[in-house]
Parts: C-alpha cells; sequence; structure tokens
C-alpha cells in the first residue's frame, strides 16, 4: 500500500522482505508525504532536532499551527499525533488534518474555519520541505537499501527469538499480522521511528549508518514490528488492554535479548537504558524499573502475563 496511490511523488513501494515462516510479510515503502508531516512533528513537538536548516524553515508555520490550537482549546500534542498517523494511512492532508482536530477537542462547529487556517500552515510547511528535498523519493531509496539488506539477512532471526521468548513457540495463530508495511522517512532525529498497530505499520528514519554501532537500526526495526504485533494482540483481548503501557516497555528487553541470539547486541548487559531512550520510548526512570524488572523476570520466570502485571503495578 502506497502512502497516497494517487501521486507517484508522495511515495514509492520499495520491495518486500523475505517472510517469517508464512506470517510475516514486510513491505516497505519510501514517503515522501510522511517525511515532510514527520518533520513538522518532531519541529512542532519540541523534539530535538538534528537538522538544523528543516527546523529553521518549519518552526513558523508550525508555530502558528500550535498557536491556534491553543487558542481554540484543542491538545495540541494529541494533534500532532493523530495527523501523523492519519498522513501514514494514506490521507490526505486536507483530510488527515480534519481527522486530527477532530480526535483532538475540535468542536464541529469550529472544524470548518479551524482546519482551512492549519490546513493551509500545514501545506505551507510540506511545500519549504519539499523545496529541501527536491529529490527525496530517489534519496530515500539509496539511505533504505542497506538497512532493508539486512533486515532480510537478520531479521527472520531475531522474530523467531521473540516468538520464542514470549511464547515458548508456540504464539496464537494470529499474533503475527499477515503483512507489515514498513516507510521509510528523512532523517531529522538521529534515529526515529513509531507504529499504528491497528493499521499493521511502522515508520522510521533511514538512517544511512547506525547512530550507535552497540544499537544497529535493524533492531529497531524488529522492535517496531514486535510492537504493532503487541498492539493488536493487547487491543484484541479485553484482560490485557490495561497491560498495553507494560507491554510497550518490556517489549525493549524483550526484542534485545532476542538480537543477542544472531548477534546483533552484547547480551552481558542488556543496553536497555539505552535502548529506551534512542527508541525514544520513556524517561530514564522508568528505564531504571524495566531494567530491574527485566533482570527479576529472568531469576523468576514466571509467566509472562503474571510478570507483565507486576510491571504495569510498578510503573504506577
Amino acid at each position: 500500500m502506497d502512502l497516497n496511490p494517487s501521486s507517484s511523488a508522495a511515495s514509492r513501494s520499495s520491495g518486500r522482505g523475505p517472510k517469517f515462516g508464512d506470517r510475516v510479510e514486510l513491505v516497505w515503502h519510501v514517503a515522501g508525504d510522511l517525511s515532510a508531516a514527520h518533520a513538522a512533528y518532531v519541529v512542532a513537538t519540541g523534539a530535538k532536532c538534528t537538522d538544523p536548516k528543516t527546523e529553521a524553515l518549519l518552526i513558523e508555520p508550525t508555530a502558528h499551527i500550535n498557536t491556534r490550537l491553543v487558542n481554540e482549546s484543542i491538545d495540541v500534542a494529541s494533534f500532532w499525533r493523530c495527523y501523523l498517523t492519519e498522513i501514514a494511512g494514506g490521507m490526505t492532508l486536507d483530510r488527515a488534518c480534519d481527522a486530527a482536530l477532530m480526535s483532538s477537542g475540535c468542536s464541529e462547529l469550529q472544524l470548518d474555519t479551524t482546519a482551512g487556517a492549519v490546513a493551509k500552515q500545514l501545506s505551507d510547511a510540506k511545500s519549504l520541505f519539499d523545496g529541501r528535498f527536491p529529490k527525496l523519493i530517489d534519496q530515500l531509496e539509496l539511505r533504505g537499501r542497506p538497512l532493508r539488506q539486512r533486515w532480510n539477512t537478520l531479521g527472520p532471526g531475531c522474530l523467531r527469538e521473540v516468538e520464542r521468548l514470549i511464547w515458548q513457540n508456540s504464539p496464537p495463530e494470529d499474533w503475527w499480522p499477515s503483512r507489515v508495511d514498513g516507510h521509510l522517512v528523512q532523517p531529522v532525529r538521529g534515529g526515529d521511528g513509531g507504529w499504528d498497530g491497528l493499521g499493521g505499520r511502522f515508520w522510521m528514519e533511514a538512517m544511512l549508518t547506525d547512530a550507535d554501532p552497540a544499537l544497529p537500526e535493524v533492531l529497531r526495526v524488529a522492535w517496531l514490528v514486535s510492537s504493532v504485533a503487541i498492539e493488536n494482540h493487547s487491543r484484541s483481548r479485553s484482560s490485557e488492554s490495561e497491560l498495553i503501557s507494560a507491554w510497550k516497555l518490556a517489549s525493549v528487553p524483550i526484542v534485545l535479548s532476542a538480537a543477542t541470539a544472531v548477534e546483533l547486541v552484547a547480551s552481558d548487559p542488556l543496553p536497555i537504558a539505552k535502548a529506551m531512550s534512542m527508541w525514544h520510548v520513556a524517561p530514564p526512570a522508568a528505564a531504571d524499573v524495566v531494567t530491574q524488572w527485566w533482570n527479576d523476570w529472568q531469576t523468576s520466570q514466571t509467566a509472562l502475563p503474571i510478570a507483565l502485571r507486576t510491571l504495569s503495578e510498578q510503573l504506577k
């Protein structure tokens, strides 16, 4: 699925990875529209940006948007999260803007006037971004090639280990989605990514080299694919929906431990705090809790659902 099938410049299918057994097929895309939305999201939310030229271009239109949202009592953080997710799902800019506004507290009476003003600034931001990267799609193809090749070699083995650690090689039939779409975007944070479990997709920055050799970017792919599976599994079972936050944090040491089997990371000790920081999962205090929880679980070997409830309580 391309992000915007009507425009070849918006995104391009970039190949398929090997299936993991008969379960997961990872389909790669390079994403122009999503790159622009991701960059706007980073600048608007005040996240650390490693591309000062792009940041300077986008500060003004994103600041105008944020001011408008605040003045109309619309949740700024929620708006940007939803906007990014909707663009990743293939919505046009105008429709994604409407959906993000409605989900973030904009009333129907406000929608017409607010959406017009916000969409204009979003369009301005996208034009500025596109002007900075006129050959973005071709550049993303080249940037993403080493990552895709490394995933084809190491990814399936890492996912098998994730499955073994969580389910002792006997997962529910619906644990892995049959297909996951991976969208590569222009780097503006020195490594970043996110996922939409319901949409069966993730997005990540197409880094030419690993920001830290101790945590290769192919490992971020394994974590994002696993996160898609975890979210869908948790939401489809009401008894586990309250554990989604615990699952999100526990997935980090689970994937790191799986990666030791394919020699992607050192096993002693697992770089849990570093991964949680580089993958923008949680603050250092939470990393300390997760590290201690993982060590305790390795000793006790209690059933994972019970261990997750313990982690959930420890995080409160």
